[in-house]
């Protein structure tokens, strides 16, 4: 049940439309009241990603699915993710949401080939360097 709960973001993977970006939602005050030392972000980013695939392997066993939609923990990983190299403020919380989600949606090179990886690392690797690159990207549009 609690693996459930995390992998879908509080239940917001099953919004009916659009779940990937309901549940990046979720992101934007993690990262608000988490992020605001880099060390504190390097801190709790491996722990959300092994949370994040923890949980996923879970849907991915009881769903049989290979990338369940409605886990949208990953998405909130990638954003999370977004943030290692700028501080959040309302624009770069908002523009990073834009940037990671076209990002998420269209998985340019290298993202897609983490898909591949087995299990709950396929479901939130691609997320976790969509965030990479998006922080590289934040940090060269802010500073």
């Amino acid at each position: 049940m609690w693996r459930e709960f995390i992998a879908t973001g509080l239940y917001l993977g099953r919004f009916r439309y659009a779940p990937g970006t309901v549940g990046t939602l979720l992101g934007v005050p993690l990262v608000y009241l988490l992020v605001h030392k880099w060390w504190l972000t390097l801190l709790f980013a491996p722990l959300l990603y092994w949370l994040a695939v923890w949980s996923a392997q879970y849907m991915i066993e009881l769903t049989s699915e290979k990338d369940p939609e409605e886990v949208v923990i990953d998405e909130v990983v990638g954003y999370f993710f977004s943030f290692l190299l700028v501080e959040p403020t309302l624009k770069t919380l908002v523009v990073g949401f834009i940037t990671f989600r076209i990002l998420d949606i269209f998985k340019p090179y290298p993202i897609k080939l983490f898909e591949r990886l087995p299990g709950g690392h396929g479901v939130v690797a691609d997320d976790a360097v969509a965030g990479l690159m998006n922080a590289f990207l934040l940090y060269f549009l802010f500073n």
